[in-house]
């Protein structure tokens, strides 16, 4: 597969135009592929629209504890809030729990790991770390992706490997996860490495590495594919795309047209593929490195000191969301049990109601008004019924 692209943007916030490869026309080009500057502003807007929610809910926490008559616990501090950088952080070392839960405890194909680490990742670009803690969503995610690859694994199989999870906790946020991800079950293709033995091996080291990172976000399976092989082996890339491009030019010579200035070989300058090779190259190395516990463990420790009493139970906040909920539910039951009374209080003044028993079992005496004939038409006598 060509490494196609739309020229710039990678690193500028123009509109993406779609060329003629199948990847222009799936819902990862379509719905989850953004500028850098585009995909920065995407945080730090839900991280904003996050605090400002928890800020809200903390204020409902403390009417509600005064409204009930109780104190049940603290409301987060501005300190516990996270930063954008925070929240990557968390993201991409339970990115990095699926690889090690897939190949060592379901020993389950690259493609499931590669499908849930993505579905993590999408699912941080519409919730917040602050809302849901990848902790409690990565396990769904993993669950979910073992489905949508056709490698499903039972969930009676699927609890032992996740201590301290429930079926209800993995499969109750599965409608979560995929509304998160707008019933978009990307299947993530395998940038093409070309079949190049030499250097595959450290390739595909590269590539399990890009996966924590953003550069599906930004650039192309092909564009990634062709950087990993890069940093495996710079000199033979370098070498294969100056053999391309050379042959190109001289083809495009041999024409002798002037007329119209035939579009660069992939769709863009070789110039500027090497800068977005050298792009991604970069984010790998930057972001793609593997994330021990002592990386986590201030954000983390951070993290537990925040509350959004909301969907904490017990909290005033969480009891009076309850009851409001079973309140409405309620109210929509009785209006709903109501409503099918008239209904058929209607039904019943046009078509008139159903019929009494009495009137039913007359109909057990009646005679019955056309004489019975024999065999040779000849009229027999009528029954009748003994009182």
């Amino acid at each position: 597969m060509p490494a196609t692209t739309d020229p710039g943007s990678a690193s500028s916030s123009s509109p993406l135009v779609a060329g003629e490869s199948a990847y222009h026309e799936s819902s990862q080009f379509r719905h989850w592929r953004f500028s850098s500057t585009g995909l920065h502003h995407l945080r730090q807007d839900l991280n904003r629209r996050s605090i400002e929610v928890a800020k809200k809910n903390n204020e409902l926490e403390q009417q509600a504890q005064e409204e009930l008559k109780c104190d049940w616990a603290q409301t987060s501090t501005p300190a516990a809030y996270l930063t954008v950088a925070d929240e990557l952080c968390l993201v991409r070392f339970y990115c990095q729990q699926v690889s090690q839960i897939c190949r060592r405890g379901f020993a389950l194909p690259e493609q499931v790991e590669a499908t849930a680490i993505s579905y993590l990742k999408r699912f941080y670009l519409k919730n917040s770390v602050m809302e849901w803690h990848p902790k409690a969503i990565m396990p769904t995610a993993l669950f979910l992706a073992a489905k949508t690859t056709n490698y499903p694994v039972a969930i009676e199989d699927f609890l032992p490997k996740m201590p301290g999870r429930t079926q209800d906790s993995i499969l109750g946020k599965e409608f979560l996860v995929a509304q998160s991800l707008g019933f978009e079950f990307w299947d993530q293709p395998r940038p093409p490495i070309d079949d190049i033995q030499k250097a595959v091996t450290k390739a595909l080291l590269k590539l399990t590495e890009s996966y924590s990172t953003d550069a599906e976000f930004i650039y192309t399976p092909s564009q990634i594919g062709l950087a990993c092989l890069r940093m495996a082996d710079r000199n033979l890339v370098d070498a294969f795309l100056e053999l391309r491009y050379s042959t190109a030019a001289a083809a495009t010579l041999q024409t002798g047209s002037d007329e119209e200035q035939p579009a660069p070989l992939y769709g863009i300058e070789k110039t500027r593929l090497i800068e977005i090779l050298e792009q991604i190259a970069k984010m790998i190395e930057s972001d793609g490195r593997e994330l021990g516990k002592d990386d986590v463990k201030p954000v983390d420790k951070r993290l537990k000191g925040y509350t959004n009493p909301e969907k904490v139970p017990g909290t005033a906040l969480y009891e009076k969301r309850k009851r409001e909920k079973e309140q409405s539910e309620a109210a929509a039951k009785a209006a709903k049990n109501l409503k099918s009374k008239a209904s058929d209080a209607d039904s019943d003044m046009f078509f008139g109601g159903a019929l009494p028993l009495s009137v039913t079992n007359e109909n057990k005496s009646r005679i019955p008004l056309s004489p019975k004939l024999d065999i040779n038409g000849n009229q027999q006598p009528r029954e009748t019924n003994a009182e």
